[in-house]
């Protein structure tokens, strides 16, 4: 591993610390700016993230493998009044034209996607030339990292999606971009449900030993005003299309 990619997976502690506070849509509303009406979000899961696009293009697509998630992302673009369109469909073979979009976005999701380097290319194949591929990963490193890795360490994956980035070709670097957004828990009961309902496999871990896990997840937190508070790492990295 590089010393470049061991910072980008593994930053110290006292890195972190450094990092600016932010939300994932912020960030991306900032970088983004500025270009064409077209994006899409590959893996875009139930598209809370994808529908915070909406005010900033026109056409705003969600991709995602999984029915149920896409039915759900609907429904609540309909009750909110936004203009994204959710569609089921795999990160291999997006159902959409060379040059199609004018930003492709990877959000939490590219480190889930069975080939990276594959999921990669097929989303140059729909990116016009000269547009912006976005990729937002969260770090395996933190105090949310931590807290929530007897669950669900995604430390390899992560670490090989990123290793996949970095050697694709096709499109040039222009950004590598840390930053710290607040995660916050009414209590462990909470974080718990929430993570069966993203993958319910996820449930055999707090059976097996259940106040280990408590006591991990409580034990790395903030409390703050009766809630707890942790601070989930994301990179983004942006690549224009040659």
């Amino acid at each position: 591993m590089t010393d470049r990619i061991a910072t980008a997976i593994h930053p110290t502690r006292a890195a972190i610390a450094a990092l600016p506070i932010s939300t994932n849509v912020k960030i991306a509303t900032a970088e983004l700016n500025g270009l064409g009406p077209r994006v899409i979000d590959l893996g875009c899961g139930e598209g809370k993230f994808t529908r915070g696009l909406c005010a900033q293009f026109a056409e705003v697509t969600g991709l995602d493998i999984k029915e149920r998630k896409i039915a759900d992302a609907n429904d609540k673009a309909r009750e909110q009044g936004v203009n994204a369109k959710f569609i089921t469909g795999s990160a291999d073979a997006i159902p959409f034209s060379d040059g199609h979009f004018d930003a492709v976005i990877f959000s939490n999701s590219l480190h889930h996607m069975p080939n990276p380097a594959a999921a990669l290319q097929e989303a140059l194949r729909i990116l016009r030339k000269g547009g912006l591929l976005y990729i937002m990963e969260p770090v395996p490193s933190g105090n949310y990292h931590d807290a929530t890795c007897l669950v669900n360490d995604e430390t390899q994956v992560r670490t090989q999606a990123y290793e996949a980035l970095r050697a694709m070709k096709g499109a040039r670097e222009e950004k590598e971009i840390l930053y710290r957004a607040p995660r916050r828990f009414d209590n462990f009961e909470q974080w718990r449900d929430d993570q069966i309902d993203r993958d319910p496999k996820r449930k055999a871990f707090f059976d097996q030993d259940p106040e280990k896990v408590r006591a991990t997840f409580e034990s790395n937190a903030v409390h703050e005003n009766g809630t707890l508070v942790f601070d989930q790492v994301f990179r983004v990295n942006i690549l224009r299309k040659a």
